[in-house]
């Protein structure tokens, strides 16, 4: 991306910005940890290729322990 832009100079509109996804994922992260603090650590399973990147943040966000599985669909 340049400037906000895909390279290909097509146009596109930011829907939510970068800033709120990384909020609430923290917000979501928080309350999941507070869910399974208590419990064996719970299974995340992503689906490839496209949570790789949102899984990720969700796990660092956690702060738990967690078991993590994707599938391919």
């Amino acid at each position: 991306m340049i400037d906000g832009r895909f390279a290909s100079n097509l146009p596109a509109e930011l829907l939510i910005d970068r800033a709120s996804i990384a909020r609430r994922i923290d917000e979501l992260g928080a309350e999941l940890a507070g869910l399974f603090a208590d419990e064996q650590p719970p299974v995340l399973v992503g689906v490839l290729k496209g949570s790789t990147m949102f899984l990720a943040d969700l796990i660092r966000a956690m702060k738990i322990d967690v078991v993590v599985d994707f599938m391919s669909i």
